[in-house]
């Protein structure tokens, strides 16, 4: 041994030196070990992407877990190829393509239900304009003529659409005309239909999911229903030889997994890139085959330890996870290789080698390992149980790093190079070789001589990178998350041309209490009434009034309207029913009683031979949760959702008309309430995703700073070597804001990721550069070795690193691509940072060390 080695990292280095072996034989035993909770302990859930304990977000659960989903909905935006549905031509192929869904081998799952505007049950498919038309041609001729007849006139077409129309029955039909509609010369024109589809919900998830229904994840069911939509809207496109079909918003987790599958393969894409950087850096077929096997068992540890500790599956953890530990990862391999090449130039032996090199570099390597746990682990205060579980895998991973590319690979490499030449010592590196890196001391150099120009021009644009930190949005369309031309996005655009009028993405308005007692029934009316002068909500194209659902209220209504419904319930409890004050609720608590135990046990018969609701359809809306305690659901749509402003003023409209209708009956009758919906869920995601970001950062740079004072033991050299680090997310964030990218729950970790990337590279040049001050170099020799030797490795790393993240900028999924765009920036701007930004702070802040007598 050449060298006194004290402390841990003495012994690091020492038993890197005599017991490289078993440091490789207990590597390679956890990996296998490893293997086992990889294949066998695979998550089944998905992790939630909503904030843990939000009111919102609980409300949303509970109402999933509360009411049972009879009906499967499936909407369809069937729009014509000519620009108007209201032509035989188109009509007859919606009719065409109606009557194959309900004679394909799809018809056992068909829903079967009371249709207003046919005035009886249809199966599957609702009612349309072309049944009704059809119905009507099939009429006026006594069976000769329908919509497959040709001498049918497009002039004739538009005449009967106006007779439907006329009729206050046919209310729904109108609602189901494109909100771009307008009436012609001849009559109506609409550029598309509106058509639902129903399905048995439960009749699905038999057929199209595995094991049993009550014990399947939200996730599995979702794609079960996803799957047989997709087989519906295969049969209602057909030839769509004169329309064009989309099913709005069927396949959503399907969709992810699809180009999920095509961003996986760019994983291994980012390891042959690799693979050929270091092939080019080392030029050693040795070293670049360690050092991807380190990666893969890199990944082997990852997720064997996220699947062995139980964190659930998702799209963070799955594959961002991975790709940004493996490009993170050969840093280590960089560093530590390039420091055992640097002892081996000076004619160490193999073992001598690593032992000093990792003697060395061991210090900045733990150093660099810890700063970057605490970086991700900040991340595990938001609340967010994705972001948690990226948290734990990617700490834990930085951990692995260091243990297989910063101590595993380079004995495996030792020990290889020692089997061949065992006593050889290496021979002085040529003089080319030795100043390859003299280029990047230069450069360095002269920006740090030139600090008083250098500082000021960081200084100015940081306040400009700060001023556009601060106007970032949080925001997250789908054209953000999924392939802009996938079916999926251009069925939500087309919904926004078309269906805009009808609604949007439904908000739920919850109560439960006392619903005997008909104060709870008014203050649900009163609710209605209240959004009367709601700016964001769906309206009634006919009437203009708020377009709400509100199943509880119209079954009261037809209890007293409908006579044949009415006797039922009176022959079944003995009690008659009356509304003496003609307000369609009967008028006494026992009435209200006898209304909700029948129609909860029987369903709410239209005649003696059809079921308006059945008790199924009823429970998806209205459940007896205990005696005298019900629980039921009011709908309004919300158009626009696409912008969460909307989505906020609508939720603050609705919120107001819920607290003032709920006065005075609220908690005495009415005993809880509240608005939820997916939109309401995504606000208060977002809004998490905001704090997460503000409350991680902080948490981050507070602890890594503390981490730095207790290493350096220097008050200076901590907050000088942390500066870049904050410039670096300061000035990313700025970017984001200039090319107009938005905050999402993948772009808010881009802000620790900076941090532990950052920390990383001024660790490694902050500790050579002291290195080289003890060594009794002065400030500027020490900052041109220090460039010269950690800094071409870590301009080495930082390419690597650079394009491992860039590749992930081709992924499918512009999520994905703007994270992969987005890292790969953030990579130069820490490389910058520490070589040149860094530097300059080292050369005025640090005092110039005393000459050794």
């Amino acid at each position: 041994m050449s060298e006194a080695r004290t402390g841990f990292y003495g012994w690091l280095g020492n038993t890197l030196e005599h017991h490289s072996k078993w440091v490789i034989i207990v590597t390679l035993l956890v990996t296998l070990l490893l293997l086992y909770p990889l294949a066998m302990m695979s998550p089944t859930e998905q992790a939630s992407d909503t904030p843990v304990g939000n009111e919102v977000v609980k409300l949303a659960d509970d109402i999933e877990d509360t009411f049972d989903l009879e009906v499967l909905r499936i909407w369809f935006i069937v729009e014509a190829r000519d620009g108007d549905m209201f032509t035989r031509k188109n009509l007859h192929e919606l009719w065409e393509r109606e009557q194959a869904i309900r004679e394909s081998d799809l018809a056992e799952f068909l829903y079967t239900r009371y249709d207003e505007v046919a005035g009886t049950t249809t199966k599957g498919v609702e009612f349309t304009f072309a049944d009704a038309i059809n119905q009507a041609l099939t009429l006026q001729s006594n069976g000769v003529a329908d919509l497959s007849t040709e001498l049918i006139s497009d002039a004739q077409i538009k005449q009967i659409v106006d007779i439907i129309l006329e009729d206050p029955n046919a209310k729904d039909l109108y609602e189901t005309m494109s909100a771009e509609r307008e009436y012609g010369k001849h009559g109506w024109i609409s550029p598309a239909l509106i058509v639902p589809v129903f399905a048995d919900d439960e009749k699905v998830l038999q057929k199209y999911m595995s094991g049993d229904i009550k014990d399947a994840s939200t996730e599995k069911k979702a794609k079960a229903r996803e799957k047989f939509s997709r087989e519906v809207q295969e049969i209602m496109r057909g030839d769509e030889e004169f329309n064009q079909s989309w099913g709005i918003a069927i396949d959503l987790e399907l969709e992810i997994e699809d180009e999920g599958k095509i961003s996986f393969m760019l994983l291994f894409v980012a390891l042959i890139l690799i693979a050929i950087l270091l092939m080019v850096i080392f030029r050693s077929w040795l070293i670049t085959g360690i050092s991807i096997a380190g990666l893969l068992m890199l990944i082997i540890w990852l997720k064997g330890f996220a699947n062995l500790i139980g964190l659930k599956g998702s799209v963070v953890l799955d594959l961002i996870v991975p790709i940004t530990i493996v490009v993170l990862g050969v840093d280590y391999a960089i560093q530590a290789l390039f420091r055992y090449r640097q002892q081996r130039d000076k004619g160490l032996l193999p073992a001598e080698a690593l032992g000093s090199s990792t003697y060395r570099v061991g210090r900045a390597l733990v150093l660099a390992m810890f700063t970057t746990i605490v970086a991700f682990g900040s991340n595990a205060t938001s609340g967010i149980e994705s972001v948690i579980g990226f948290a734990v895998a990617a700490s834990f991973a930085m951990f692995a790093s260091f243990v297989i590319l910063g101590l595993f690979v380079p004995s495996v490499n030792m020990r290889w190079r020692m089997r061949r030449n065992p006593s050889t010592k290496q021979q002085s590196t040529s003089r080319k070789e030795m100043t390859s890196g003299g280029w990047l001391g230069r450069a360095v150099t002269a920006f740090s001589n030139r600090w008083y120009i250098t500082l000021p021009i960081i200084l100015i644009i940081t306040a400009f990178a700060a001023w556009g930190w601060t106007g970032v949005e949080t925001k997250f369309d789908a054209k953000d998350a999924l392939e802009p031309d996938s079916d999926f996005v251009v069925s939500l655009d087309k919904w926004d041309e078309h269906g805009a009028d009808k609604g949007g993405e439904p908000s739920f308005l919850y109560y439960e209490g006392d619903f005997t007692n008909q104060t709870a029934i008014d203050g649900m009316k009163l609710t209605i009434e209240e959004m009367d002068d709601n700016q964001h909500i769906g309206r009634d194209p006919v009437d203009g009034k708020p377009n709400v659902h509100a199943l509880l209220l119209n079954i009261l209504e037809l209890s007293i309207e409908n006579d044949y419904a009415r006797g039922q319930i009176e022959a079944a409890s003995n009690i008659v029913i009356t509304d003496s004050d003609g307000d369609l609720i009967p008028d006494s608590p026992e009435q209200l009683q006898a209304v909700y135990d029948y129609v909860l046990a029987n369903g709410l018969p239209e005649d003696d031979t059809t079921m308006r609701y059945n008790s199924k359809q009823i429970g998806e809306l209205f459940v007896q949760l205990e005696p005298n305690r019900y629980a039921t659901i009011i709908t309004i749509g919300v158009p626009g959702t696409r912008e969460q402003e909307i989505v906020k003023l609508a939720s603050v409209e609705l919120n107001e008309d819920l607290d003032n209708a709920m006065e005075g009956i609220y908690p005495e009758t009415i005993t809880r309430y509240g608005l939820t919906g997916s939109g309401d869920v995504r606000v208060e995601q977002f809004d998490a995703i905001s704090e997460s970001l503000s409350k991680s950062l902080i948490v981050a740079i507070v602890a890594v700073l503390l981490l730095l004072l207790v290493v350096f033991r220097s008050f200076r050299y901590a907050v000088v070597t942390i500066i870049p680090v904050l410039l670096v997310a300061c000035w990313l964030y700025g970017f984001m804001y200039l090319a107009g990218y938005s905050l999402n729950m993948l772009t808010a970790t881009i802000a620790a990721i900076s941090i532990g990337v950052g920390i990383d590279f001024s660790i490694h040049f902050t500790e050579r550069f002291r290195e080289e001050l003890a060594a009794g170099h002065g400030k500027m020799p020490a900052l041109r070795i220090t460039a010269e030797t950690t800094g071409l490795a870590l301009f080495s790393a930082a390419i690597t690193t650079m394009v491992g993240f860039a590749v992930i900028a081709f992924a499918p999924m512009p999520m994905f691509s703007t994270f992969g765009i987005l890292t790969a920036i953030m990579i130069v701007l820490s490389l910058f940072m520490a070589l040149f930004v860094l530097p300059s702070l080292l050369q005025v802040f640090v005092p110039e060390p005393r000459k050794k007598e």
